[in-house]
């Protein structure tokens, strides 16, 4: 697919720019301030995955060339909390509030943070264990007609594969196997994990807009210092509960999802197929 370099390079500078400008443009109004800010950064990183690889979605696709759920979650909580930080500093240095970075996140939120920043170097680890160079042929004939994409364009390494092109990577990567033998199949490991992080994601920037940024703006001459200090707080089960989501997917990833070696029963209707085991 031919790059577009150019036009991409508008979008992140204006982007870059505007998202470091928008909290002074609207500082007093903090509300829209970090909406902008936000709105600003998401249209920054889908240009840089234009620029990449001509794709606005390109920078959620992997080094496989498929769409990556842990990409996916990563990105989504370091633009909410970054663009909430970085408004929230700028309008208390506009405001002149003594100590302007002295901005309390809470503990769980960094928690949450952390742990989904793990699955991001953890995921990639535990595929590249499963790459052993087993019957290539077979399991691409395999993974094609499980997904409907050409064989040529399937490269398989080990009880993965991958796409030879960014081009046949599907939002449905977020939801099916990651082997060969279960590329057809959805991986309710990934479905559970994309619904727990959709909905604190979701429940997070709703505390955010109703409960941080409306806060009245400081009078000038009489300074609040507790003026958007402290980020709303995230309840520990809260992250538990990602925690635990994050483990049973990453657990679930490491497991072994059925032998690409042994042929399904489309390639030989004699042979009882073990990919199911």
């Amino acid at each position: 697919m031919p790059r577009t370099a150019s036009g991409a390079k508008f979008f992140i500078i204006v982007s870059l720019v505007g998202s470091f400008l928008s909290p002074i443009f609207f500082q007093h109004t903090p509300q829209i301030a970090w909406l902008s800010t936000l709105i600003l950064m998401i249209v920054f990183c889908l240009s840089i995955g234009y620029a990449i690889n001509g794709r606005f979605t390109g920078i959620f696709i992997d080094y496989r060339n498929r769409f990556s759920l842990s990409k996916l979650q990563a990105l989504c909580w370091s633009v909410l909390i970054l663009s909430a930080l970085y408004t929230a500093a700028l309008l208390r240095i506009w405001a002149h509030v003594d100590s302007p970075l002295d901005i309390t996140l809470d503990k769980y939120l960094l928690a949450i943070m952390g742990i989904s920043l793990t699955s991001l170097a953890a995921a990639p680890a535990i595929l590249n264990a499963k790459e052993e160079n087993k019957s290539p042929n077979q399991a691409a004939q395999q993974v094609s007609q499980a997904i409907n994409k050409p064989e040529v364009d399937i490269i398989p390494s080990g009880k993965i594969f991958y796409f030879s092109s960014s081009d046949f990577a599907s939002w449905l990567d977020l939801f099916r196997g990651e082997e060969s033998a279960n590329a057809g199949s959805a991986d309710l490991g990934k479905i559970q994990q994309f619904i727990i992080t959709f909905i604190l994601l979701v429940v997070y920037a709703t505390l955010l807009w109703n409960n941080y940024f409306p806060q009245p703006v400081p009078i000038p001459g009489k300074t609040d210092h507790t003026w958007l200090q402290l980020f709303p707080p995230v309840s520990e089960g809260l992250s538990w509960l990602l925690g635990i989501s994050h483990a049973g997917y990453l657990a679930y990833k490491a497991a072994p999802h059925g032998d690409a070696d042994v042929p399904s029963p489309s390639l030989d209707k004699n042979t009882t197929s073990s990919g199911a085991g």
